[in-house]
């Protein structure tokens, strides 16, 4: 079931209608994550929508009609309400040199407040908008205030890194990159060190980006050093809460290319980026962050546990799944929450192999089952059958142990279920990933029976 992240249902039924027609089958998984989103950017903007400018009471209650607007689902009224707005801020205004810095600062925001209406649709041609009309604010901050001008060209970055995200489209990224380079090239890393961080820590964003929609790791590499670099020059007590976020984020890169490199040396690197960044951070003061963090630092553990620390790296894991658990309530995220069941599933499974009691290969398949109850497979297939399959190999490992036929064969009727359910999906790739398992069901089995 979708949450709506106390969001109206009524803009989230805006957002999804903004999707248009869509070919195949929807992904619930994806609308989630997205509907979550947009909840959030929505509340963002509400308060924004909300606060007084100190224009006249006629401005600011156009900007409140927008979010009665916003809130059921009009968002096209919604952005007309808002250029409405923008013409009473213009009122008796011959010329851009005429106005006022505040005049032209309040402009400015009500061109960006635009950009963020258009970035609660669903489509790429709204974000394409949205970073228009940031761009726009951008222009219109820079005479009166420089720093407001570069936060609206850092708002035109996301938006076209958004494109390239939440559409999988390489022009967004490559869009992206091309601005903030732009940006870069006009800034100081030593005079203007902070803004200079922020641009560099959005371009390596981009560049991580794209590199998850190619196959080559040239991107993560140039991300990963755009991160250190940054790192010699930015200074903790200069912007502590960015010094923890390029931690962060470097920790991130160096998992991904620490993963596909099957680098030992780049994922413990990368742990240590993540250790640093959550000695600063704590969940009273930012939870949301912290257990965003507990959650990247346990994937990072699972993979260097797979090949260089063993089982203290997977404990560690486990330790920090349970952690986000705690936070990640089921009944607010329920994908979100089996995700981590998931991933306390692996962690299990794959720390068995490091102890002979037969109680971890047990609660790793119990913490499976609990994520298929969210996973399902007519609801969310290529999910499902991540779990089903990692369940079912857990099940044959336990099976081998035992010496358990019965268990056997469960394993490998589910395993022929989620190698159909790929096939299915067009996933031709991980189905195969589950065909040798599939094999060694079938020789336990045969074995067995003759035993």
């Amino acid at each position: 079931m979708v949450q709506n992240g106390g969001a109206p249902p009524a803009l989230l039924l805006g957002v999804l209608a903004s999707m248009g027609e869509a070919s195949g089958k929807p992904d619930f998984s994806r609308i989630e994550h997205d509907l979550l989103r947009k909840a959030d950017d929505f509340r963002a903007l509400r308060a924004r929508l909300l606060t007084p400018l100190g224009l006249d009471s006629e401005f600011d209650r156009l900007r409140a009609e927008a979010v009665r607007a916003l809130a059921e689902g009009r968002l096209a009224e919604a952005d007309r309400t808002l250029a409405q707005a923008e013409q009473r801020n213009l009122d008796g205004v011959s010329a851009a040199d005429k106005m006022s810095k505040e005049r032209l600062l309040i402009a400015a925001r009500g061109r960006a407040d635009r950009g963020a209406t258009a970035l609660l649709q669903l489509n790429p041609k709204a974000y394409r908008d949205a970073a228009e009309r940031f761009a726009e604010a951008a222009l219109i901050a820079e005479s009166a205030e420089a720093e407001r001008g570069r936060a609206y060209a850092l708002m035109q970055a996301d938006a076209l890194a958004r494109i390239g995200a939440d559409f999988r489209d390489r022009s967004g990224f490559a869009a992206s990159i091309t601005h903030l380079r732009s940006m870069l090239a006009k800034l100081d890393n030593f005079e203007q060190t902070v803004a200079w961080a922020e641009a560099q820590m959005r371009l390596a964003r981009s560049l991580t980006g794209l590199a998850y929609l190619e196959p080559e790791t040239s991107a993560l590499r140039e991300a990963a050093d755009i991160y250190r670099t940054t790192l010699e020059d930015l200074r903790e007590k200069q912007a502590p809460r960015l010094w923890l976020t390029f931690h962060s984020r470097l920790g991130e890169v160096l998992a991904r290319l620490g993963e596909r490199e099957d680098d030992a040396v780049l994922l413990a690197e990368g742990v240590d980026a993540f250790r640093t960044a959550l000695a600063g951070t704590t969940q009273a003061d930012a939870p949301r962050e912290w257990t965003r963090l507990q959650f990247e630092f346990g994937k990072a553990l699972v993979s260097l546990g797979l090949r260089a620390s063993g089982a203290s790296a997977l404990e560690a894991a486990v330790n920090c799944f349970k952690l986000v658990l705690d936070q990640r309530r089921r009944d607010s995220a329920p994908l979100d929450w089996a995700e981590v069941q998931d991933r306390i599933g692996f962690a299990l499974a794959s720390l068995s192999a490091h102890y002979r009691e037969d109680v971890v290969l047990e609660e790793a398949i119990a913490a499976y089952d609990a994520a298929l109850e969210e996973r399902r497979r007519e609801t969310v297939p290529a999910l499902w059958a991540q779990s089903a399959g990692g369940r079912a190999e857990a099940r044959l490992q336990l099976a081998r142990r035992l010496s358990d036929r019965a268990l056997a064969e469960q394993a490998a009727g589910e395993l022929m279920g989620v190698i159909e359910t790929l096939r299915g999906l067009d996933h031709a790739a991980d189905a195969k990933r589950f065909e040798p398992r599939l094999v060694e069901a079938g020789a336990l089995i045969q074995q067995l029976r003759k035993g």
